[in-house]
C-alpha cells in the first residue's frame, strides 16, 4: 500500500478517535446528571480503533499522537467521574455480565444523592 493511499485511512482513524472523544464527553456529561450510562460500545469502538492504529506503519499512526492523547485525557475523566460516583461498583462487571453490572449501578442511583 502507498503512503498516499493510507493517508484517507489515517484520516479516518483520526476522526473515529475524535468521535469517540465525544462519546466519552457525552457519558461524562450524562454521569454528572445521574443517569446510566452503558459502556460497552464505547469500549469496543475504543479497542477497535486503537487496534487499527496500532496496525499502521509508525510514520503514517504519528499523527495520530494528538488524537490518542485526548482520547486518554477523556478516558481518565470518564475513570475519575465513575470513581467518584461509584466507588468499587465498576468492578461488578468483572464478576458478573455487563446487563447485570449495568442493572446494579441503576439500582445503586436510588442510594446516590
Amino acid at each position: 500500500m502507498s503512503a498516499q493511499s493510507r493517508v484517507p485511512k489515517t484520516q479516518a482513524l483520526k476522526d473515529e478517535l475524535l468521535k469517540i472523544e465525544s462519546l466519552i464527553a457525552t457519558a461524562v456529561r450524562l454521569l454528572d446528571e445521574g443517569r446510566v450510562v452503558d459502556l460497552a460500545a464505547l469500549e469496543q469502538r475504543t479497542k477497535r480503533a486503537c487496534d487499527e492504529a496500532l496496525g499502521l506503519p509508525r510514520e503514517d499512526a504519528r499523527p495520530l499522537v494528538p488524537a490518542m492523547e485526548a482520547l486518554l485525557t477523556a478516558l481518565d475523566a470518564l475513570t475519575a467521574n465513575l470513581h467518584e460516583r461509584f466507588g468499587d461498583l465498576p468492578t461488578l462487571s468483572n464478576l458478573v455480565g455487563s446487563d447485570v453490572a449495568t442493572s446494579a449501578y441503576g439500582q445503586a442511583l436510588k442510594y446516590f444523592p
